[in-house]
């Protein structure tokens, strides 16, 4: 099939371990060419598309446009080739901008200067062609510009999401050590959960496993919280086009019958998790329930749990002792139901004395732990 002419290739990153279902969520949404990275996945769409991916996938982290790439074996060649970007093109001088760095090269000790000459080579023919130098902001940029350091190659890139994904915007309040939105939402779509069954989070915590399992079940899209991208930004911005793709996307909503309950120790936490099912607008989706672990019984005959247990530096626990009641408890009363929890140690795993049918490698910041799949059988 023939590529068509407005086709550009673009960027999806995400976390470590969920490359595959943002994969399966780009072919979902219609992207064409897809090609596995790692923490990302590399795609072909037109601008219309872009929009699409940004407000519709659950997964992706940000969303990036190669605009060039340099050949540059000095400072000075990849100044050069900065400056042969029609930088004027792509933005306005009167727009903030910011200069992040990744990767290595044998030319630059840090990527920290390697963004700085970017920055000087955009500022360079900002100055040339208009007369005027756009400011720098890397706290709020209006323009975020990414370059990438593979030995020699060098890639400059457009964010079009501008902030991270993961702040989808429906968060209000955080508990301690929060999962992120973009890897609840992974961690889920990794279960083979689409709104199909009963669904409970008994740690619930702030919500976000409970709200992503909704925003999943009925079809919404993952980003529609938002009132700003990168790409609204740009000079090539269609604003009509933006709008026609999000009222496309909002048709798309289709409520599922399967409940999702959610629960937790915490009073503080519960009445977090409930004001951002507010704010995510799946507040009636959503059954919140006080109620300590141990105490909780099964909401429906048969089910999927999701369990994130406290764990972690930031929170002190002691996960022996912690991951064995929760064995004993799903043991005892959660049988017929599917459980799929996060197990942060080795001997968390020992402590649970339970079976894994599955185990799915994934990292929660810096911390290296599994997504485990434990089917619960009658004795």
């Amino acid at each position: 099939m023939a590529n068509n002419p407005k086709d550009e290739v673009f960027i999806a990153k995400t976390l470590t371990g969920l490359e595959d279902v943002l994969r399966e969520e780009l072919l979902k949404l219609g992207a064409r060419d897809l090609e596995p990275m790692i923490r990302a996945v590399k795609f072909k769409g037109d601008l219309g598309f872009l929009y699409k991916a940004n407000l519709c996938l659950g997964t992706a982290a940000r969303i990036l446009r190669p605009i060039k790439y340099i050949e540059a074996s000095s400072p000075e060649d990849l100044l050069l080739g900065v400056q042969k970007i029609p930088w004027e093109r792509w933005f306005h001088p009167d727009k903030t901008f910011a200069v992040y760095a990744s990767g290595s090269h044998p030319a630059f000790s840090h990527t920290g200067y390697a963004a700085l000459v970017v920055k000087d080579g955009i500022v360079d023919r900002f100055r040339i062609k208009t007369g005027k130098r756009p400011s720098v902001d890397r706290e709020n940029a209006m323009v975020r510009i990414e370059l990438h350091l593979n030995k020699r190659h060098c890639t400059i890139s457009l964010d079009a999401s501008g902030e991270s994904l993961h702040k989808r915007g429906y968060r209000q309040e955080m508990t301690l050590a929060p999962m992120s939105e973009v890897l609840a939402n992974g961690l889920i779509r990794l279960t083979g959960y689409r709104g199909d069954r009963p669904l409970y989070d008994p740690m619930c915590g702030s919500g976000t496993l409970a709200i992503e399992a909704a925003i999943i079940a009925d079809r919404l899209p993952a980003g529609i919280y938002r009132k700003s991208f990168g790409f609204m930004h740009w000079m090539d911005y269609d604003a009509e086009l933006h709008a026609l793709i999000e009222a496309a996307a909002l048709k798309r909503i289709a409520e599922s019958p399967m409940p999702i309950f959610a629960s937790d120790i915490d009073q503080y936490a519960l009445g977090v998790a409930e004001n951002n099912a507010v704010s995510a607008l799946v507040d009636e989706r959503i059954s919140f329930s006080l109620e300590a672990f141990e105490n909780t019984r099964p909401p429906a005959e048969r089910g999927m749990l999701l369990l994130n247990p406290p764990y972690g530096r930031r929170l002190e626990v002691d996960v022996e002792e912690t991951f064995s009641r929760i064995g004993a408890h799903l043991r005892e009363h959660y049988k017929g139901w599917t459980a799929w929890v996060v197990v942060p140690s080795a001997k968390a795993n020992k402590a649970l004395q339970m079976k894994a049918k599955q185990r799915i490698p994934f990292q929660n910041g810096d911390l290296e732990c599994m997504w485990q799949e434990f089917d619960i059988f009658p004795s």
